[in-house]
């Protein structure tokens, strides 16, 4: 932590029973900062995920996409109001539909774009083509600005507005006017094919920079005294734009709306989720959160990895904690040592085992066509590890997995089937094996900037080897059918 407890702005107590509750219900937390009355009152990584990582952020993107939108009607580049079809006359096959010519550049930020689905970016990266073809050939069945309609295309679509009238592509364009002014210099954005930076997910930045672009809203779009953001920017992308608002259920596809019965306890603003309380938040699946607690000078960011049936309960959960927090006077001795103990008990490294098997080993096996997309794979057992080679549709990756230890490199191996179809062409793991017996071998990866953790279960005959593939958390399946490898002779 960055300072000793107790400390007056924040109370351990309810923050403690909170990491509790998400340990126990598998909320992975891989950071935990919290911002209050000018400093850092909390600061907690949990291994590997160290401080100076960067961490795949989701849709908490879509929150630095409207900052864009800010930037460029401030600059008289666009106006709420223009009409979206405007800036895409070139590419529409004929006269747009009525609704799809009432739509608004407004009615982007706030997600009521009249369509009867959400588009996600687990169907959309998968496009050879650009993404903006997409939003535009979906039908808009009703008249849009009334009802709520969550779409990660949605927020592309705001994105490639942005580089329409600005002539950059939004990571470039927000460089000078957001990055640089707060610090940021470590960042990646992922782009479509025609180059267009995605506006509805694909940022990359470390935790302390998601937790600079909070207190930048806290303080109203002002760092260290100088202006960032355009003047009234920040209440009008906080405000209360929709007051009902649920993202949808996933069918594997796309986000079908909710059933009527279902409860909203969030609205939603320009690109933030937002509350009656005045709490808004940047949010991204899988545990990625930056909230802003105006009424209580503070800000919460959370990154982790937490699975399909928990991390719909993150916001609730965060909300409650930390009002408390913020708000009790009560700060008893032996919750300041329980919350000092996990920060420092979750640093600690993840332990496997050391037993070397079949040392001297090396085999290569050959696979028919699988869903693992697995080509060949090559094993050594080494001393003190075990040297594999991937050979997939993407190439041939060398991963180094210690036994008994991790090993640090970079990888490109075909992970997109299982992390919600994100696939970095070269992605920071950690790697280790274990022996569950001589003929099983069962290897670990960390990906150390995302919420993923994949493992591979290694089962070898005398014929061949038998590969399982599963990770923690995603939006789909997060196993893929078990693949067959032949002996090469």
């Amino acid at each position: 932590m960055s300072n000793t407890f107790p400390d007056p702005a924040l109370d351990p107590g309810p923050v403690h029973t909170l990491l509790q509750t998400m340990a126990e219900r598998g909320m992975r937390v891989h950071s935990l900062l919290v911002h209050r009355h000018g400093r850092t009152v909390l600061d907690l990584w949990q291994w590997p995920h160290e401080p100076g990582l960067r961490h795949k952020v989701h849709s908490a993107t879509k929150s630095f996409t409207s900052a864009a939108v800010g930037f460029a009607e401030a600059e008289g580049l666009l106006s709420l109001d223009d009409p979206v079809v405007g800036f895409f006359a070139d590419r529409l096959a004929g006269e747009p539909s009525e609704n799809l010519g009432r739509m608004r550049v407004r009615d982007l930020l706030t997600m009521c774009t009249g369509h009867a689905r959400g588009l996600s970016g687990a169907t959309t990266r998968l496009r050879r083509t650009g993404w903006v073809d997409e939003f535009l050939e979906e039908p808009v069945v009703e008249l849009p600005g009334r009802n709520f309609t969550y779409s990660s295309t949605t927020s592309h679509v705001l994105s490639a507005i942005v580089q329409q009238v600005s002539g950059q592509a939004i990571d470039e364009y927000l460089r000078p006017r957001l990055f640089e002014p707060l610090g940021i210099t470590d960042y990646t954005w992922e782009r479509d094919p025609e180059g267009v930076s995605s506006g509805g997910n694909g940022l990359s930045l470390r935790p302390r920079d998601l937790l600079k672009f909070g207190v930048l809203h806290l303080r109203d779009g002002v760092w260290d005294g100088s202006r960032v953001l355009p003047a009234g920017w920040v209440q009008k992308a906080s405000a209360l734009h929709v007051r009902r608002a649920i993202s949808g259920e996933w069918n594997g596809k796309e986000l079908v709306p909710p059933a009527p019965d279902v409860v909203a306890d969030e609205g939603y603003g320009y690109q933030f989720w937002t509350t009656e309380a005045g709490i808004y938040s940047a949010s991204g699946i899988f545990g990625q959160e930056c909230m802003v607690f105006p009424r209580h000078d503070g800000v919460v960011v959370i990154t982790g990895a937490m699975g399909d049936g928990s991390y719909h309960d993150l916001p609730g959960m965060l909300r409650s904690a930390f009002t408390a927090a913020f708000e009790s006077p009560a700060r008893e001795q032996s919750e300041v040592d329980a919350l000092a103990a996990w920060v420092d008990r979750v640093r600690e490294p993840e332990t496997v085992g050391a037993a070397v098997q079949r040392a001297g080993f090396a085999a290569t096996y050959d696979f028919e066509p699988n869903e693992q997309g697995l080509v060949s794979l090559a094993v050594e057992v080494r001393d003190g590890s075990v040297h594999v080679v991937v050979e997939d549709e993407l190439g041939r990756h060398p991963i180094d997995h210690g036994v008994g230890t991790w090993t640090r490199q970079d990888t490109g191996v075909s992970v997109w089937r299982l992390h919600h179809s994100y696939q970095d062409p070269s992605a920071a793991v950690l790697a280790a094996g274990q022996w569950w017996s001589a003929d099983e071998l069962h290897l670990t990866w960390h990906f150390l900037e995302s919420p993923f953790v994949d493992r591979l279960d290694l089962t070898f005959d005398d014929t061949g080897v038998t590969v399982g593939h599963a990770t923690n958390v995603n939006s789909g399946p997060t196993t893929l059918p078990p693949a067959r490898g032949a002996l090469r002779g």
